[in-house]
């Protein structure tokens, strides 16, 4: 937060689109549009997979899939929103560097561009070359750096070499493609009137940032604005995979003021489909009939719609937990397994 300034609490408002282009056979972007993350907070984040056959579209979906699920309890625990939104982050780039160990899969990786909307301020998180945009008025600010051998060469320099080099779109940071990584985070004030704009490279490359600037503030809706985007990728060739999320911040107005506006569906939150993410691999303990519950998917709603069912109701009320983990357990608490999930009823009685 910025020292002697006084930050607004602001209310979001998101659509989201993605489409396989004209060229690609598959969609290996994946999108995340959470807008109930916890402690008042929403997440929304792009991620553009990496290796084709290789599994890109796999790393893409365990990158979102795990920002759905640990970033929720991890904002449950009390501690900075920072830095639950940059070990989740980790967490992901884990996840997928240990799926891809002595496989088929093996190279695959992945883009990741969070923003973590946190009373008046934005926090990204952001790992390869999908960006992250601030439109304020008349001003269109990128607000992430391009982690490419095009954005090296643009640093040093040297921007019409890194447009013309043929290895321009070689990215120098990924998910998935070193066991540690580093990571960017920066923190912007946000203002009612804002609008950020997530997009994967099958967009950005083919949409300047003015022009992008330009769709949001002529659009009707959000909703239009992402259609719109996308569309324009796909009139200039389609040549990739090309997603956006268009996020709107407004006055705070009381009650439930994170919602997600537009009805996007539940592909736009993660897009390709909930088959494509293996939501039935996701588990986490959670409450049904005021008892504790063994759950399969993510403890999120999508338009009132819960992206997880009941694998168990065990015979726990809630009553019986230890206080210190009733708010986890009501965001939900992440297990490996069902049998984890069992195991761990018993120490929710006790205090940590």
């Amino acid at each position: 937060m910025t020292p002697g300034r006084r930050i607004l609490r602001l209310a979001s408002h998101a659509a989201g689109k993605s489409d396989v282009g004209r060229v690609r056979e598959i969609n290996e972007d994946r999108m995340l549009l959470l807008d109930h993350a916890g402690r008042g907070m929403a997440v929304y984040a792009v991620a553009d997979g990496l290796g084709g056959h290789a599994g890109g579209d796999v790393a893409s979906t365990l990158a979102v899939e795990t920002l759905a699920r640990e970033l929720p309890a991890l904002l449950a625990e009390g501690g900075p929103a920072r830095d639950a939104l940059l070990e989740t982050v980790r967490r992901a780039n884990a996840a997928i560097y240990a799926a891809a160990r002595g496989t088929e899969r093996a190279g695959m990786a992945t883009t990741c561009t969070a923003v973590l909307v946190n009373g008046g301020e934005g926090l990204v998180a952001h790992v390869g070359d999908s960006r992250a945009y601030l439109v304020r008025g008349h001003e269109t600010r990128q607000l992430t750096t391009d982690h490419s051998l095009a954005g090296e060469l643009a640093r040093l320099g040297a921007p019409v070499q890194a447009g013309a080099h043929g290895q321009r779109h070689v990215l120098t940071r990924a998910l998935g493609a070193a066991q540690e990584v580093e990571i960017d985070c920066v923190t912007e004030v946000l203002r009612a009137g804002d609008v950020l704009v997530l997009t994967t490279d099958g967009l950005h490359n083919a949409v300047p940032a003015e022009e992008i600037g330009a769709v949001v503030r002529a659009a009707a809706n959000l909703e239009e604005a992402c259609g719109t985007l996308v569309g324009l990728a796909n009139a200039r060739g389609g040549v990739d995979n090309a997603s956006a999320i268009v996020i709107r911040l407004a006055p705070w107005r009381g009650g439930r003021a994170l919602r997600l506006l537009a009805p996007i569906g539940l592909a736009a939150f993660l897009a390709g489909g909930l088959a494509a993410v293996r939501l039935e691999h996701a588990y986490f303990l959670g409450v049904r009939d005021d008892r504790v519950a063994v759950m399969r998917g993510v403890p999120v709603r999508v338009l009132g719609i819960p992206l997880s069912g009941v694998v168990r109701v065990t015979p726990v009320p809630v009553s019986r937990v230890a206080p210190a983990y009733r708010a986890r357990l009501a965001q939900g608490i992440p297990t490996a397994s069902p049998e984890e999930a069992e195991r761990m009823v018993p120490g929710l009685l006790s205090h940590p």
